[in-house]
């Protein structure tokens, strides 16, 4: 883990005591918010207040119609004024949105599993061992003792669940299940959840996944599998951000198959690279060679320039990895 800054490592046991001292929370989650980034900030929020906290989640303008359901009640008004800055699965200060730009440099504690965290919080409880901030919100729960609470594991289930494919990727372990079998167990629908996450897809969705595999180019024998979404194609379909995400997963399928690598246009000549990859190609070193950076075998970053020059600059850099130079 990289630090730009001095920042103090906590346990478990230290933020749970950090967060029984504070009050007056309001806890970010980062640009183009996923089910971990909402989930686990909601059940945080729902965790400090069954504290006796104040605690709200601050609005995020990126956020889609998919994950609504677990701001509710939980939004904070205008007029709030924070004593404790926290965020939730959020990597580095340039992943806020810009609604939690003010809050830069001034962030208390970033609760997060990525081990390319930048340090840029003044406290830090980071464990990468686990597949998603939710779990790490789960194990706070069960340390402070709190009582079930079917909002809080819609939050922690949405945040586990979908940070692992259902529980299908390779960052799935022991205990994420752990997680889920207690949200189970305390009486929470996970058909539903799973419903609306893994079983039901637009029309848009369907036009996206035909124009990817339509788009698809190979390399590396085979190995890299790299696609190219321009913004007018994407209008053309009515494709949104949730018909767009994970897109990469896709052509990762395809046998021999070791790298994906998917740009969407975002603006004129800005791009995000989604990249997904094996174990034995690090997806998070690939992405950090353009400022961006994730996990081992699922990251992404920005890119700006030509649509082409920047799809063939990533690949170029896939295959370098591969060692087909």
């Amino acid at each position: 883990m990289t630090m730009t800054k001095t920042t103090t490592p906590l346990t478990l046991n230290e933020t749970a005591e950090f967060l029984r001292q504070r009050d007056g929370f309001l806890i970010l989650t980062h640009r183009r918010p996923d089910g971990d980034t909402v989930g686990s900030a909601a059940a945080l929020c729902r965790l400090l207040r069954w504290l006796g906290k104040t605690a709200w989640m601050q609005d995020n303008e990126e956020l889609t119609e998919k994950y609504r359901f677990l701001y509710d009640g939980l939004l904070a008004p205008a007029e709030f004024q924070p004593e404790t800055v926290l965020a939730a699965d959020v990597a580095d200060e340039n992943l806020l949105p810009q609604s939690a730009q003010s809050w830069r440099g001034k962030i208390d504690l970033c609760v997060d599993h990525h081990p390319s965290n930048t340090g840029y919080a003044d406290r830090i409880l980071l464990d990468a061992r686990c597949a998603a901030v939710g779990e790490l919100i789960w194990q706070l729960a069960l340390l402070l003792e709190m009582p079930a609470d079917l909002a809080f594991c819609q939050g922690v289930y949405t945040a586990v669940a979908t940070d692992t494919g259902c529980f299908r990727y390779a960052n799935t372990a022991a205990q994420t299940h752990r997680a889920a079998a207690y949200c189970m167990e305390q009486g929470l629908d996970c058909e539903a959840i799973n419903q609306i996450f893994f079983e039901t897809k637009t029309r848009a969705r369907f036009q996206a996944e035909r124009l990817l595999f339509e788009r698809l180019r190979f390399s590396a024998e085979g190995k890299i599998a790299a696609a190219l979404l321009t913004q007018g194609e994407i209008q053309a379909i009515g494709a949104g951000p949730d018909d767009l995400d994970n897109l990469a997963a896709l052509p990762r399928q395809i046998e021999g198959t070791r790298c994906a690598v998917v740009l969407t246009q975002t603006g004129e000549n800005q791009f995000k690279a989604s990249v997904r990859t094996d174990g034995g190609l690090d997806a998070s070193a690939l992405c950090a060679r353009f400022g961006g950076g994730g996990h081992s075998r699922a990251a992404g970053c920005a890119l700006e320039g030509a649509g082409e020059d920047c799809l063939a600059h990533i690949t170029a850099a896939a295959q370098e990895a591969l060692g087909y130079v």
